[in-house]
């Protein structure tokens, strides 16, 4: 059986997890659109972008739903949980909207 994370590397696990559900948002967005789509086939093309769409949200969601809830927290395992994702993703400018924006916030509440 696993050990349990520590509040730190809890931070880090959802760091990671956004990531990559980014990276392969973004790795089949850009393989679509190497792809050669007749007009034909034009729907499937559109079809699968907004997939991409759906599941950059996704991965949005699923860190703004982490934040909010460890920020809700008034323990010191919540602080050290939001410290871990600012440090995973803290120099990263590859970040979608409420990412950018949920990091700037953290950048905030915990000055380097």
């Amino acid at each position: 059986m696993a050990e349990p994370l520590t509040p730190f590397e809890e931070g880090r696990r959802i760091a990671r997890e956004y990531l990559s559900k980014r990276g392969w948002v973004r790795e089949w967005r850009r393989n679509l659109n190497t792809q050669l789509y007749p007009t034909l086939i034009r729907e499937e093309f559109e079809e699968k972008l907004k997939r991409c769409d759906q599941l950059e949200e996704e991965a949005e969601t699923l860190l703004s739903s982490a934040y909010e809830q460890w920020r809700k927290d008034d323990s010191s395992a919540a602080k050290e949980v939001l410290r871990g994702i600012l440090e995973l993703l803290g120099q990263r400018n590859d970040l979608g909207f409420f990412g950018k924006r949920i990091i700037d916030r953290l950048k905030v509440e915990f000055p380097s």
